[in-house]
């Protein structure tokens, strides 16, 4: 009987152990698992911190990449803008020169033909060294002083020529511009009204010619021919460097003309017989003016200067055009011809977000190219012609001197003003980046990378800072670094 109660106890008994044992195993299991849970937790933040950090990491390597791409670009163009300018001031100096040569030649009281061949040579040699320049000036190989980055023109008519146009203007529809001629331009002339005869000549006519203010007799030389006395007539006005001619014709009639065409060329002229060269005797008939061409550019009224047209500078995009118009009659309808432009120069553009353009023409400066549209009665058409052979040429050579240092000045200012303003607009842009996308961090880990970048940004900045003098000369260093700090 007792081994029935011990059997039928012992297997409850083993049973409820086992069930105790089986919760017991459960319960630890299931505390194991939360611990195992609450250590997934606290690691879930560490991976997700990690992660964080990648992408902070990864947004910064962009951002350098970004910054050190457009110090590239900014070394470059400033690379170019320093390579013209550092060529101008060397033409800018030669052009100094010539002009110190031009005032001693011109304050010379001998005239030594030993001592003007030696200038004269000299001379040559300078306008070389600017053609030198002009030529060899070049960044990677591409030529910067030719012309081949500037404004360049093209006229359709006969007549016509392009001369000039401001830098900084635009490139001209296809179909160009028009041009109208409503007056061409005369030079001032004096005609007789009785031909000049044989008797005249020997009776040694006298003639007296006056011309910017200075008053010059001629006698006919008794014996010569009336052809004989013109052509004596004509070498002695040009061994006075008189800015006239002699125009010749079959009925013997004496005209003067002058050389230069407008209204700013005057002249008067008398004879003893009356009506030779004056209307009454011995006293000064003044010459017929001449004037300025008139007409207009792509429906502009333009300014006459002599053979110029120039349309106002204060015209958008076509300001400073100018064309020269040789024509001695108005054309037919007063239509002559069309000009096209075309700007070819360097465009500037520095910031990623915020883009700013800044345009750099640089004009052909071959010593042929400088010194155009200069008025001069020596006949010079640049400052490639210039010689100081003569008293008036070395007049005409000063003149047309100024007017090429003009030029040179004008451009080299330019390239100072692009230099200031790329470093500028640079300097404006890296700021913004850096307040936006790195000083705003609330990250401790990549501090010490944004002030490194900082740093290396800034001292790239000095660096080419300090390569431009130009952009020095208009800038304190301290004032755009501080744009950093």
């Amino acid at each position: 009987m007792s081994i029935n109660i011990k059997t039928n106890i012992g297997p409850t008994t083993k049973s409820l152990s086992d069930q105790g044992t089986f919760r017991n195993a459960m319960y630890h299991q299931a505390k194991e698992n939360k611990r195992e849970n609450k250590i997934q937790v606290r690691k879930t933040p560490v991976k997700d911190d990690n992660s964080a950090q990648i992408i902070k990491n990864e947004e910064f390597r962009l951002l350098s990449a970004e910054i050190q791409g457009e110090l590239t670009n900014v070394e470059e163009q400033m690379s170019i803008a320093q390579t013209a300018g550092k060529a101008l001031i060397e033409v800018e100096n030669t052009l100094i020169q010539i002009n110190e040569l031009l005032l001693i030649v011109n304050n010379e009281t001998s005239c030594n033909s030993a001592l003007m061949e030696a200038d004269q040579h000299e001379l040559e040699e300078l306008i070389e060294q600017i053609n030198k320049v002009a030529d060899e000036t070049s960044y990677r190989h591409k030529p910067l002083l030719d012309g081949s980055h500037g404004v360049r023109g093209v006229v359709n008519g006969e007549y016509l020529e392009f001369i000039d146009m401001l830098p900084d203007s635009k490139t001209s529809p296809l179909k160009g511009y028009e041009i109208y001629v409503t007056q061409q331009a005369k030079r001032s002339e004096l005609c007789g009204q009785i031909p000049f005869s044989q008797y005249m000549v020997e009776n040694q006519e006298l003639l007296s010619i006056e011309e910017g203010g200075i008053e010059n007799r001629f006698v006919a030389k008794k014996g010569d021919s009336v052809d004989d006395t013109f052509n004596h007539l004509a070498n002695w006005i040009s061994e006075r460097e008189m800015p006239l001619e002699i125009v010749r014709n079959a009925d013997n009639f004496l005209h003067i003309r002058h050389l230069q065409y407008g209204s700013d060329y005057k002249f008067s002229a008398s004879s003893f017989t009356a009506g030779v060269i004056s209307s009454e005797s011995e006293r000064l008939t003044p010459a017929t003016p001449g004037c300025n061409l008139m007409g207009t550019i792509n429906g502009i009224k333009c300014i006459g200067h002599g053979q110029f047209l120039t349309v106002p500078e204060n015209q958008e995009d076509i300001g400073g055009l100018t064309v020269r118009y040789t024509g001695n009659e108005v054309p037919p309808e007063c239509f002559a011809g069309i000009v096209s432009v075309v700007q070819n120069g360097f465009q500037f553009v520095t910031g990623s977000s915020n883009y700013q353009s800044n345009q750099l023409s640089l004009r052909n400066f071959h010593a042929s190219y400088l010194g155009m549209e200069t008025e001069n009665v020596s006949g010079f058409k640049s400052l490639q012609d210039i010689n100081v052979l003569s008293v008036q040429k070395v007049k005409d050579s000063i003149t047309v001197l100024e007017k090429s240092l003009s030029e040179v000045t004008a451009v080299k200012d330019r390239i100072e003003s692009v230099c200031y303003s790329i470093i500028k607009n640079e300097m404006r842009e890296l700021q913004e980046k850096f307040g936006r996308k790195l000083f705003t961090s609330q990250i401790p880990d990549s501090e010490d990378n944004v002030q490194a970048l900082a740093e290396q940004t800034k001292s790239k900045i000095t660096e080419d800072t300090c390569k431009s003098s130009m952009a020095q000369a208009h800038q304190d260093q301290g004032n755009v670094l501080s744009l950093l700090k």
